[in-house]
Order: structure tokens, then sequence, then C-alpha cells
């Protein structure tokens, strides 16, 4: 009975894990040195930084404006990620990013139903994700945050 609840355990702990990884392989709770070293391994460059946050960009994704990866506790790990689109001329960008968001999270997104262009997926815990569409169509922002975050806006 002991294994059976340490294996159901450890399965539990693996989904809650995997919930909470998303775009790029980011993590809630990830090492920030350890997510810092992964983009850069995937061709992020960064582009600037302050106390809370840092701000890449990659060459190798035309479309991607930028990636900014908070660390809003002060821990040294991530707390939340924003990654911003250019979709002004690839308006199927959008939809491929709405398929590959529920392939990863395994779960289709909650939709605004006042406002088309928005749509959220709640990712357990105090985590959830975000889409948007700018009002011009010109660009997608992503975020993932824990809305336990001091600077959640």
């Amino acid at each position: 009975m002991k294994r059976y609840i340490l294996v159901v355990g450890l399965y539990l702990f693996i989904a809650v894990l995997m919930a909470e990884t998303g775009l790029f392989d980011l993590s809630y709770g990830q090492d920030l040195a350890e997510a810092h070293a992964a983009l850069l391994a995937k061709g992020f460059e960064e582009t600037g930084s302050d106390d809370f946050m840092i701000i890449y960009i990659n060459d190798q994704i035309p479309e991607l404006i930028d990636l900014e990866v908070w660390d809003s506790f002060d821990e040294d790990t991530v707390s939340s990620w924003i990654v911003r689109y250019n979709v002004q001329d690839n308006a199927g960008l959008v939809q491929k990013l709405l398929s590959d968001l529920k392939a990863i999270h395994k779960k289709d997104p909650i939709k605004n139903d006042s406002n088309f262009d928005e749509w959220f997926w709640d990712l357990g815990d105090t985590y959830e994700m975000g889409m948007y569409l700018s009002e011009d169509k010109s660009t997608l922002t992503i975020e993932y945050i824990d809305i336990d975050e001091p600077f959640y806006w």
C-alpha cells in the first residue's frame, strides 16, 4: 500500500511539474541561472535586464519580438515570463501558437467572451497563462504569470 501511495504521489508530482512548464521550456520556480543557460543554448541573446527581469531576443525566430523572464520574488527563480510576437504579416502564426499551447498544456484555453482576441489557461495553484492580440492585431503577447507575484498587473 505504501508503495502504491508513493508511486501515485510521484505521478502527481510529475504531472504538476509538466503543467508548470511552458513556452521555451521555462518553468515556474526554475533556477534563473539554469533558465538563462538553457535559453542561450537555444540561440537567445540577452539584450537588457534590471533587478527583476532579463530581456532576450532570438534571431532564429523571425517573428519573435522579445522574451522577458521575471524573478519578481527576488529568489533567483523564474516567477513569470512574457513573450511577444510580431503577427502583423503572419496571421497564421496566431493559430499555430494557439495550437502549440493547447498541445503543451494539454487543455483548451478559456475564451474571453467579451474580447475574441484573448485566451486564458488555468495552470493550477496560482499560475495562469494568457494570450492576447493587440488592438491593431500586430502584436501577440503570451504571459505566464503567478498571480501571487508582487508585480502582478
